[in-house]
């Protein structure tokens, strides 16, 4: 299972900074595609609706972009380095981000329980369920592996620690036993490799891809 890695090259020069597509989609300026909706719309109409998340392979590519593109859907892009940072430095935008993590939680049974600090629970409703949903599903790992690499790359670096150690967690309990090889061999080195030359080059992320977005800056209303 390559959970760690992502296919295809770095994003358009012609489609990077505001021109970048993910930058669009964040602003709400822009639906996903195919078959998809603006961010906004998705995170409000699409919430719970877990069949939707599990069966459509075409929106997580959007709301977690990466600087090297997944080749499941052409009809997205890879995240482009002055993209990441116009994200980064948006309020309205990085709100919609940790709004996109939230859907996604909620998909695998969790919920975030500290915003400051990116701590996790389990979900009070759908625990049981989207967990064991999340064991049987070997798909869903891929996105794991994404999501945790996007929340970096968009000013969310500090959620990515929280995240591996509850599914750690969740690993050793038995409840995602089958997910231990891709917890093992690729979500966690994604928190505890990252800046390695390794991780770098398979990433295409730099030291100052990963800075912490507006939210959590001095005066950001997470600081």
């Amino acid at each position: 299972m390559r959970a760690m890695f992502f296919s295809g090259g770095a994003a358009d020069p012609s489609l990077a900074g505001e021109a970048d597509p993910n930058v669009q989609f964040y602003k709400n300026q822009m639906p996903s595609k195919p078959d998809g909706a603006k961010c906004e719309d998705i995170h409000k109409n699409w919430d719970g609706d877990f069949n939707r998340l599990e069966m459509h392979h075409g929106y997580i590519q959007w709301l977690f972009p990466v600087f090297e593109n997944a080749g499941m859907n052409w009809e997205s892009q890879p995240l482009s380095k002055a993209g990441a940072a116009i994200i980064r430095q948006d309020p309205e935008a990085s709100r919609r981000v940790m709004g996109s993590y939230r859907l996604m939680l909620k998909f695998y049974g969790l919920v975030l329980k500290d915003e400051k600090t990116g701590e996790l629970e389990r979900h009070p409703d759908c625990y049981t369920a989207q967990m064991e949903n999340l064991n049987e599903s070997g798909h869903n790992w891929l996105r794991v592996s994404r999501i945790i690499t996007s929340l970096g790359e968009l000013g969310f670096r500090r959620y990515k620690k929280p995240l591996i150690e509850t599914l750690k967690k969740e690993v050793e309990c038995g409840a995602l036993a089958n997910a231990a090889q891709s917890c093992h061999n690729f979500w966690a080195p994604l928190v505890e490799a990252e800046g390695t030359p390794r991780y770098n080059a398979k990433t295409l992320e730099e030291d100052a891809d990963r800075e912490e977005g507006c939210l959590f800056q001095p005066g950001g209303e997470l600081a």
